[in-house]
């Protein structure tokens, strides 16, 4: 009897470890109107009240996504009491943030990510269901990182499965497209590429903040802390809810357990989804079991509350079909 390929499961002694769920967004842009008449310009004048609402939302981090510069905010989030990196949203083609960054990138997107990691900073591949109508219509809209272009990059770390504003918005009656992009994920999954996913707001306006974000189990606030965590999988997507356990036996019993976190109802909508995207299993309850069989590549779990707020937990892995060792992905030391 051949034995199943061991499971990589990034929740691993989660709650042996130092740290905390630290709440971050990082995909917030800071914009004021054109004085022209024009379309809204990037300036670092919103900065501070942006920063200080994603405070007072609970945010313990945040990162802003310049288009066409590149400022250091650290002093700035000190102030307000936030931890806040430096970030850019690539938009030659656009579609990738760079989150971590220590200048403005430029070129190609396979340089500006590896220009990102050369900086010590890691990379998301974002709104890939984007609706490409619009810059055709539009020539003021950036051209799109297409499907095809992005599943040819390598280095980028995971995928915006969920971008809480883009299906909000029009531009003369022709939709952003979907925020939601596990199509895109599931796809990459089963064809051995390890992306995490992330769940982002992309605001553009003060009423589109906290619309989804991403909770990343560190030691701290601090980048190299959290970026440790974002490499080895210890985030979730969230539109809402709270992971409280997520444990994995040796027998491959996987045990499941998200909430709301400020006012829990101990009854979630459980959905386990594997390879192709297919739905594996549905529950209902405080928490939810699944039996990881042996020909499960991976498998992830979709949570929803009866309000419609929602989590998307990271895969469980079959090691060796992603190239992993029993430790999991490695952590770039730079």
């Amino acid at each position: 009897m051949i034995e199943p390929q061991p499971l990589y499961n990034p929740y691993a002694g989660l709650h042996d470890e130092p740290g905390a769920w630290q709440k971050a967004q990082f995909h917030l842009h800071h914009l004021i109107p054109d004085k022209e008449g024009g379309s809204s310009v990037e300036s670092a004048e919103p900065l501070a009240e942006i920063f200080r609402e994603y405070r007072s939302a609970d945010y313990q981090i945040a990162a802003q996504s310049s288009y066409a510069t590149w400022l250091d905010t650290a002093e700035l989030g000190d102030e307000i009491g936030i931890q806040t990196y430096n970030g850019q949203e690539y938009v030659e083609y656009d579609g990738i943030l760079l989150i971590g960054t220590r200048r403005l990138h430029v070129g190609t997107p396979q340089s500006v990510i590896d220009g990102c990691l050369d900086d010590g900073g890691f990379a998301v591949i974002c709104h890939p269901n984007q609706n490409p109508e619009l810059s055709e219509a539009n020539p003021a809209i950036p051209r799109l990182l297409t499907r095809e272009m992005s599943e040819a990059l390598t280095g980028a770390v995971g995928v915006e499965v969920y971008n809480g504003c883009l299906p909000h918005r029009e531009w003369n009656g022709i939709g952003f497209g979907s925020g939601l992009a596990t199509d895109y994920w599931d796809d990459a999954l089963t064809s051995g590429r390890l992306l995490w996913g992330f769940a982002t707001d992309d605001s553009h306006d003060r009423h589109e903040i906290n619309q989804g974000w991403t909770d990343i189990h560190a030691a701290s606030t601090g980048f190299a802390d959290v970026r440790r965590a974002v490499y080895r999988g210890r985030l979730t997507a969230s539109r809402g809810l709270r992971l409280y356990d997520f444990d994995l036996d040796d027998s491959g019993l996987l045990t499941v357990e998200a909430d709301l976190p400020y006012s829990r109802e101990f009854h979630t909508d459980y959905t386990f989804v594997g390879s192709g995207g297919r739905t594996l299993h549905r529950a209902q309850g405080q928490r939810a079991t699944f039996h990881v069989g042996p020909d499960e590549s991976y498998v992830r779990v979709e949570a929803r509350s009866g309000d419609g707020s929602m989590l998307w937990t990271q895969p469980v892995v079959r090691a060796e079909d992603f190239g992993l060792t029993s430790d999991g992905p490695a952590v770039p030391t730079s």
